[in-house]
């Protein structure tokens, strides 16, 4: 049903704020929001279960709506601290529909301007996450935008791709437009003119850092084979436990090392050269970022020592990283 969709696990801060707030023990879902660090991506099918398990501890209307009202740029990760670095909310957006898989992915966002009017959508190519899931999504989405530019904006009009609920008050209250729903896609039109408001607190000079970490992020993300996806997010992440072996990745994989080297002789990969292709991909990204020394990459790549990266990478594309940077 949710097949390769993803959340990244920030977002997890946001439920913890919402339990927090309302004052819910929720103790089932509490301790498996533990489980999930915040450099995670969770499986959409994961996420949807921590969200039933609010719902089944505080069972109101339109509650996707009341969680989403506590999201803040922390909890989109570097993408949400994007939006704060940019000039203007034109420029957050453009970033936003960029960058949306390091937050969400799954069905892909698209923005798109007619006339005087912008809209963001959402398709069904990969499935139908549900009406908490969308709702939580949309009023998080909202909120940020609210928290960037310092003031309330909303939007003329919203759709859903889910059947309409019983009361639409909830809706219209939280968005104070007409909600509709059914439909191909989720959406949600406003003016153009929205584009123009400045963003409340911008740093530019944090921008370019900010993008090329994100654009490293973006490339090492897994491709739409399911195994491989899974794959690729089990060696970036144990890249940040250190040096990441065949038996560390088949744990997170909850398979045995066998069955994980199987499965790459199946698909004709060395997990040796697997590891090193994700890791010269992520620092050719890191590279690009004037910010970060040589031994902060080494480290982010899982490398104790920078001349062990700097060894690594001369055989990888046959430079140095120096030279390379240069």
């Amino acid at each position: 049903m949710y097949g390769g969709m993803y959340v990244s696990g920030a977002l997890t801060g946001m439920l913890r704020d919402y339990l927090d707030a309302e004052g819910i023990p929720a103790p089932e879902c509490r301790a498996l929001l533990d489980e999930w660090p915040v450099e995670a991506r969770i499986p959409l099918a994961e996420w949807v279960h921590l969200l039933q398990l609010i719902e089944a501890a505080d069972p109101r209307p339109a509650l996707g709506l009341a969680i989403g009202r506590h999201a803040a740029p922390r909890h989109a990760g570097v993408m949400g601290y994007i939006g704060l670095s940019c000039d203007t909310l034109g420029e957050a957006m453009l970033r936003f529909e960029r960058y949306h898989r390091l937050v969400y992915d799954g069905n892909p966002a698209t923005m798109a301007a007619h006339g005087e009017v912008v809209s963001l959508s959402w398709g069904v190519e990969h499935g139908y996450p549900g009406q908490l899931a969308d709702e939580t999504a949309i009023a998080a989405f909202l909120t940020l935008i609210h928290k960037l530019v310092g003031t309330p904006l909303y939007p003329r009009a919203v759709n859903f791709v889910n059947p309409a609920p019983a009361d639409l008050r909830p809706y219209e209250d939280f968005f104070q437009c007409k909600v509709t729903f059914g439909g191909s896609i989720t959406y949600g039109t406003f003016p153009f003119s929205f584009l123009l408001q400045p963003i409340a607190h911008s740093d530019p000079g944090l921008r370019v850092l900010l993008e090329s970490q994100a654009d490293s992020l973006l490339r090492a993300l897994p491709n739409n084979d399911s195994f491989q996806k899974a794959l690729k997010e089990a060696l970036v992440r144990s890249l940040h436990d250190g040096m990441p072996t065949l038996e560390q990745v088949a744990s997170r994989l909850t398979i045995s090392p066998r069955t994980l080297q199987r499965r790459l002789e199946e698909m004709e990969l060395n997990f040796q050269r697997l590891l090193d292709r994700t890791r010269a991909e992520l620092a050719r990204g890191y590279l690009l970022d004037g910010h970060l020394s040589l031994s902060e990459i080494a480290l982010l790549l899982g490398y104790s020592e920078q001349s062990a990266f700097n060894r690594a990478f001369k055989r990888w594309t046959g430079q140095t990283p120096k030279s390379l940077r240069r």
